[in-house]
């Protein structure tokens, strides 16, 4: 029993696990307090942009997923590829027309 408890340990620490971290602006300014959310498959991750317009967000998969960020209640989503070692992504929010879009920097 301890060996098996010993192995499901050892497997957990050694699990993969994705991390994405950067900031969110509109033009020059920092988005304050938004909502984010990271979507690798099945998996949710939510957070929040500091006062500063940060985010850090960890899943345990990596590959590719998608980061969404809530602004004018609008979610508009943009994809990235998440790795063994943290990944940095400026986001940046563009209005077009009354549709909120989302793009890396």
């Amino acid at each position: 029993m301890l060996k098996t408890m010993l192995v499901i340990g050892a497997l957990a620490v050694s699990a993969p696990v994705g991390e994405v971290f950067g900031d969110v602006r509109v033009g020059e300014d920092y988005v304050k307090e938004a909502a984010v959310e990271l979507k690798c498959g099945d998996e949710v991750v939510k957070g929040k942009t500091d006062a500063s317009g940060s985010y850090r967000l960890t899943a345990k998969a990596s590959g590719k997923c998608t980061i969404g960020v809530t602004h004018d209640g609008q979610t508009p989503t943009v994809e990235v590829v998440l790795f063994d070692k943290a990944a940095r992504y400026r986001l940046v929010l563009e209005k077009k027309g009354e549709t909120w879009t989302l793009r890396r920097v």
